[in-house]
């Protein structure tokens, strides 16, 4: 396992959170972190990028889930990239993908999100 890197990119009412390793319970402080620090700015969407993601257990998934509800309650809107095949079937029999869309690449979550 390896230790997650958050990095914030933050644009015009857009947060990006490229995530670099793997997201298990020893993320959770990193991810909410950088969330909140986005939050704070007046933001259409947050996109999470998964591209470098190898691993995500169910603790994981549950701060995935818990990012949602903030999102939601702050009205942002989660998007997403990068999930491999198996994370993306996963997160749709979750129920994930329902609120948080996935895309194919950053430039298709970002047009997405320009749309929001």
């Amino acid at each position: 396992m390896s230790e997650i890197q958050v990095n914030l990119r933050l644009e015009d009412k857009l947060a990006l959170l490229d995530l670099n390793g793997d997201v298990t319970a020893l993320a959770e402080k990193r991810i909410t972190s950088a969330y909140e620090r986005a939050a704070t700015q007046k933001l259409k969407a947050v996109i999470l990028n998964f591209s470098n993601v190898g691993y995500i257990n169910s603790a994981g998934m549950a701060i995935i889930i818990a990012l949602l509800t903030k999102a939601q309650d702050n009205g942002d809107r989660l998007c997403a990239f990068g999930l491999s095949p198996h994370f993306q079937k996963i997160f749709e029999m979750v129920g994930l993908l329902k609120h948080v869309p996935h895309f194919a690449n950053e430039t298709e979550a970002r047009n997405h999100c320009a749309t929001l």
